[in-house]
């Protein structure tokens, strides 16, 4: 009997265990199928659309964001809350203006799990792109900071893992930016295994190419 209750006791902490790692990396994920499907015009986007809802609606304790995400149920709530508003304006957009409202939700996502996000990025042993956004600029920057960020994913999608990626809306969180001395957005930054500084790329439309470029001539130098 004793044997049974303490195999029930361990099931449950492995259940516990697992809630608590299933909030940020999911909805993580499920963002950037939704931007690279909407950004290829994917008929079937709104499939990503349901399942990035789905995690995001998961229950969730205030003691575990606050303990685990650093962040706290109101700031969950504002989230899914600004969620709500983006899916009511779903029908009668178009694919531009979706991904637009997506990256303003992203970088709300950014600013909400933005301690946890950080403490997970610079551990990392992976090279590593951190992007400067900004949630606050004219319309041409946000679209860049857009564009940007979908090149990213797609970027580190296509390298299998290779390198690690982190966006911050720097409108909001500046201490990173005031740091590193990268001042516009959308900018560019990469880091090594040690977390030096080894490219920085600042307000290029041509982002994605010199940073594929830089990144293919680290590779072949290792």
């Amino acid at each position: 009997m004793q044997i049974k209750f303490y195999t029930m006791a361990f099931i449950l902490l492995l259940c516990s265990l697992n809630t608590l790692g299933q909030v940020y990396e999911p909805i993580e994920k499920e963002a950037a199928d939704l931007f690279i499907s909407l950004s290829n015009n994917e008929a079937g986007y709104r499939k990503d659309f349901e399942e990035l809802k789905a995690v995001l609606m998961k229950d969730i304790e205030n003691e575990d964001l606050k303990r685990t995400y650093l962040t706290s149920i109101a700031a969950y709530d504002s989230l899914i809350d600004h969620f709500k508003s983006f899916e009511m304006e779903l029908e009668n957009i178009s694919i531009d203006s979706t991904l637009f409202l997506l990256n303003q939700w992203y970088l709300h996502f950014s600013n909400v799990f933005y301690n946890y996000a950080e403490k997970q990025f610079f551990p990392s042993q992976k090279i590593k792109i951190l992007l400067f956004s900004t949630s606050m600029s004219c319309y041409c920057t946000l679209k860049m900071c857009k564009n940007q960020l979908i090149d990213i994913i797609k970027l580190v999608r296509s390298n299998n893992g290779e390198y690690d990626y982190l966006t911050i809306d720097a409108y909001e969180k500046d201490d990173l930016p005031i740091k590193y001395e990268t001042l516009f957005t959308p900018s560019v930054i990469v880091f090594n295994g040690s977390n030096e500084v080894i490219h920085k790329i600042q307000y290029d439309e041509e982002m994605i190419n010199k940073l594929s470029a830089f990144l293919n001539d680290n590779k072949n130098k290792n």
